[in-house]
Formats: structure tokens, sequence, C-alpha cells
């Protein structure tokens, strides 16, 4: 494992409420203060004035003079982070760890079982309490039971199982609890710091009256109007009646947080040792997947679990060696998947009719895998998370798979990376697959080549752009869509889109279809799921659907032969004799002269 400075360190945490809250307070107290912070989009935290998960509602959260913000992006973690704040993200599928790359994650979400943590998540996977294997699923476990043991790191084996039991304040432990009696919503008018006397009735679920058992302090309360099950934590009494208690850090999460900083400065407060050559030259092993690494992976991706999934999609997006042994060993599994492609300019509602599309296929039954390829950003690869805030309403079901790709310094590379991401998804059994790209360039060219079936959208009044789509993106597209339809001047778009295909000059039994759409109020989208179905229907039909596959690994292989002999052609030897021509020469030397010369080497 890779030895960086303790400051350096960037910290994954899985859950924002009041235990990860307190490990990420320690390790900010710590100076150690690239944190980010995953929870669900609703969060259910009690002891709301000490968790940051909080800030998934306010924006913000402050414990213990220690605040969370709650960002969208890479780029906002890291501002965040500039700010010397942590970072809180709506990521209940932990897709930011794939982006950000964390030396450490902490499951902190105590759900008294895995939820899907693994050992390839990071250098260092730590997890807290019962559910988890040190050296099995996690490198280390720590100890959340109250007694003798609490706050022991474990290096093998598991924690003690979950008793059920509250620990005992002043002599009570399940008399502190409040439990929803039935389920719906949660309502209350009181808050936390509330002192309450037994008999009371604290809120209600349903008609049902949440009643306190003891006298007290509402040390924690969860949120009035949630929606909540039948047995759900709903608030924390404590006996002491001390209000200070309500918004500090308790003593067990303390003694936790502060065995989780012991784990890390185990592994990463260590001398550095000298680099032999060897050692520099095997830095990415840990990027490598030993045999039975890599089957895991495999079949995991042919069982659609979805970490198996991403964590393909990295591989691919780092363009490691093992990419093209994972590409190869799925490669069977692939082209039963129907591929389409969505494009257009900035601002045509791609992302929005892209959810609604989506909720389309699985109203059909179909499972759908969406490749949001966005090449504008230098900074962080890409917006990981914007494209799932706008598909919100999809993101989170388990029949969709969201993976936002990002160009890093090679346009070309990046239709490389999302054909390839394609693939994983095929051989995971997804039934559909969309590209959504971010404009009409080149890169989205490429990347439209690897589609069946290719939507180019635009809106009312983009003249110039339809003057752009003349020079290549009209001879592609096999369904036209003016979105945004309320707008004036759609009808006249349409029909000069419509005027313009009249002229072009096609081979192609199918018609380029123009539709109207309006994807904020749904109007129009019947009728171009429709078209996606016929056009379908047609690649099937003519046998369209077969060349066109037949012409993607025609090109996947021109494109991996001509990488593949670039890589062996610039030597070592190869580079310095140009580098060398260039600086010695006091005239304009010829490239094409140069060329010739290296190739003779």
């Amino acid at each position: 494992m890779p030895i960086k400075p303790i400051n350096e360190l960037i910290i994954g945490i899985k859950g924002a409420g009041e235990m990860a809250s307190a490990v990420a307070w320690r390790l900010f107290m710590a100076n150690i203060r690239n944190i980010f912070m995953m929870e669900i989009s609703n969060p259910l935290a009690v002891r709301r004035l000490v968790s940051f998960c909080e800030a998934i509602h306010d924006g913000s959260q402050s414990v213990e003079d220690v605040t969370a913000v709650l960002v969208d992006t890479a780029m906002e973690i890291r501002s965040a982070w500039a700010d010397g704040k942590i970072a809180v993200v709506a990521d209940p599928r932990w897709t930011a760890i794939e982006t950000i790359q964390p030396d450490v994650i902490v499951d902190a979400i105590l759900a008294k079982k895995n939820l899907g943590t693994c050992l390839t998540e990071a250098p260092l996977v730590i997890g807290l309490g019962p559910g988890f294997a040190a050296g099995s699923d996690v490198h280390l476990v720590v100890e959340t039971n109250r007694g003798h043991h609490l706050g022991r790191i474990i290096i093998t084996g598991s924690a003690e199982p979950n008793t059920g039991i509250p620990g005992n304040i002043a002599g009570f432990t399940k008399e502190r609890v409040l439990r929803a009696p039935a389920g719906g919503r949660f309502k209350t008018g009181l808050s936390i710091g509330d002192q309450v006397t037994a008999g009371d009735d604290v809120g209600v679920v349903e008609g049902e009256n949440v009643r306190a058992a003891i006298n007290g302090v509402l040390r924690g309360l969860i949120r009035s109007d949630t929606k909540v099950k039948k047995g759900l934590k709903l608030g924390d009494i404590d006996p002491r009646g001390d209000t200070n208690f309500c918004a500090t850090i308790s003593d067990k999460a303390r003694a936790i947080s502060g065995s989780v900083l012991e784990a890390i400065l185990r592994v990463y407060n260590r001398p550095k040792e000298p680099e032999s050559e060897s050692r520099q030259a095997s830095k990415s092993e840990h990027d490598r997947l030993s045999d039975s690494e890599r089957q895991a992976l495999t079949m995991g991706i042919f069982r659609g679990h979805a970490r198996a999934v991403s964590r393909a999609i990295t591989i691919v997006e780092n363009e490691t060696d093992e990419s093209f042994r994972l590409l190869e060993e799925i490669w069977s599994r692939c082209g039963k998947a129907h591929r389409i492609g969505i494009t257009g300019p900035p601002g045509a509602g791609k992302s929005t009719f892209t959810s609604r599309l989506v909720k389309q296929f699985r109203d059909a039954g179909l499972t759908v895998g969406v490749v949001a390829v966005d090449p504008s950003s230098p900074f962080t690869g890409g917006a990981f998370l914007g494209d799932r805030l706008r598909m919100k309403n999809v993101s989170e079901d388990p029949g969709v798979f969201i993976r936002s790709m990002a160009t890093r310094g090679s346009p070309g590379g990046l239709a490389r990376q999302a054909t390839a991401a394609a693939d994983i998804l095929d051989a995971s059994g997804k039934k559909i697959i969309l590209f959504e790209t971010a404009g009409v360039g080149q890169t989205e060219l490429d990347i439209m080549s690897a589609a069946d079936t290719i939507i180019v959208m635009t809106v009312p009044d983009a003249g110039d752009f339809i003057q752009g789509m003349k020079s290549g993106i009209m001879e592609i597209a096999d369904i036209i869509i003016v979105n945004k339809a309320d707008l004036p001047g759609a009808d006249r778009m349409k029909a000069d889109l419509e005027a313009v295909l009249a002229m072009r000059e096609t081979k192609s039994k199918w018609a380029c279809r123009v539709r109207l759409a309006d994807s904020i109020n749904v109007t129009g989208l019947d009728e171009i799921y429709r078209d996606i179905q016929d056009h379908l229907d047609y690649l099937k039909k003519e046998g369209v659907l077969l060349a066109r596959q037949q012409q993607r690994v025609e090109k996947q292989v021109r494109i991996l032969v001509s990488q593949h002999v670039t890589e062996q052609f610039w030597t070592s030897e190869r580079k310095k004799t140009l580098k060398t021509h260039i600086k010695k020469s006091t005239q304009p030397i010829s490239p094409y002269a140069t060329a010739r010369k290296l190739f003779n080497i």
C-alpha cells in the first residue's frame, strides 16, 4: 500500500448519522480533512444535532464547531475541502467512491449487516460493528457493543452480535427509546432539548400516539412528517435531563471514532521506505486483479451486481491492462442490449428526456443502463452526481444503473471508454443502454456510432444548430426531437427539419422521424417510445442491427490495433531520439524526414 502524508489522505464515509459524524469529526480534528460522506436522500437520524446528514435537508450542518456542506459534484467536494468543510453527498449507491477513489472507506451505517461494502473499494476499508468480517469483506472491524471491548480493533474475525438492547443510561435501556407504533407519517410538535414526563405524547403516527415511558430530555428526535416503518426508532430520551448532552458527541461515539483514527494511523503513519526500481515499477499493483479477483468481478457483472459493474467501468476508464482482460472475458455476454444514443446541444433538456424515457422502459419491465458523457470538465472528470440528481426519479431504482463519464485529456479515448462501459452494462443483463452526450461535436459523433438507434434533440429557434447538424449529425439521426415544444417556433422548427431531411439523399429504408415533445409536461413521449420500438424492429427485420454490430466490432478492432501499434512504436529510445534531434537542430527540421528516421530505428 502506498504511504501518503496523513493530511493528504482522502476518506470516504458511508453514512452521515450520529456514529459516522463522530468519525468524521474526530478525523477532521486530527487534521485529516479530505472527507466526503455518502447518505440516503432522506436520512432517518435521531440525534440530528450531532449528525452531518442534516446537511441533506438544510444545506449545511455544524457539529462541535466542525461544518459539513451538501454538495453534488466531485468539483464541489474539493471546493468544500478547500473551504475547510466536510462534504456530504446524497449518494445511497456510493457512486462517489469510483470517482474520488479514496484512500480509506469507513462503513459507519451501523445496519448490523453488510450492505455491499467490499475490500476492493479502497486500500483500507473499515467496518463498524456486526456484519463485517475482517480480512474477508473489510480490512479491519471496530467493535461497537458497549462493554469491555468497545472500540477494539479487530484484524481477524467479526464484531460481537447485536444485542438489540440500547445502552444503559441512569438505569434505563429500552425505556429510553421511542419507536413507531405503526407505519406512516410521524408528526410531532416537540423539538430536541424539550423536557418530557412519563406518559406525555411526543408525537403521532397514523393516529397512534407515541408516548414517553420515562422522565427526561429529548436527546434525539426524528424530523416531523418523516415516513416511517413500524418499530423504527423515532427518538431518544435522556433521563439525566441535561440539555447540553443533546448537541455534543456521546461517550460511545467518541470511543469508536478514536479507534477509527487509530486504525488509519496504524496503516498510514509509517516511515516511508526508499523505493527500489522494482517497487516503483509496481506502484499500480493495487490496480491489478488476481485471477480469483477477476473471476469474482466477472461473475458479479454477469449477476448484475451494481458494485461489480461500477468497479469494472472504473477499470475501463483508467485504461489499465486489466481492462482488456476483463472486456475479453465478458464479451461472450455482450450484444443483447438495445443501445440508444441521445445527443443535442446544451440546454436541450436531454437529462429530463432521458429520465422520462428510462421510466417508460422500466414500466415495460426492462432494465436500463445509462452512460452519461460529459467531456466538459478538465478538473473533476465530469459531474459524478449531476446526472443522477437530474434523474432523481429513476436513479435509486435497482433496475437502473447510471454512470457519468468524462474525458481525462483524450476525447478519442472517451468514445472507447463509453463503448466499453456499454459492453459491461450489456454483459450485466441490462436490456436497454442509453448514451447521453453533452453536445454534438466529434466526440459525440464517435460515441453515437456505438448506438443502434440515434436520437438527436434540439429546441425551437436553434437555426444555427440546424446548420451545424448538416455537417454530420443529420446523417446519423434516426429520430429528431424538437423538445420544449410549448415554446414559440416549435412547429416551424419541425417543418424546417423535415424540409432538410426531404432534400437528403439516403440509401436507408428508414425515414428519419421528427417529433415534438415536452419532457417537463410529459407530452409526445409515448409517440417517441413507439418510434424507438419501430426502429428496433426495422433494424432486426432488415438485418441492419447485425451489420451495425459488425461495424462496431471492426471499428473497435482498428482502434485497439492502432493504440497497440502506437504504444509499441514509441519506445523510450525513439522518444529520446526525437527530443535530442529537435533540441540539437539549429534549423527548422522536417517532420517527414524525422518520422522516416524514427521508423528506421
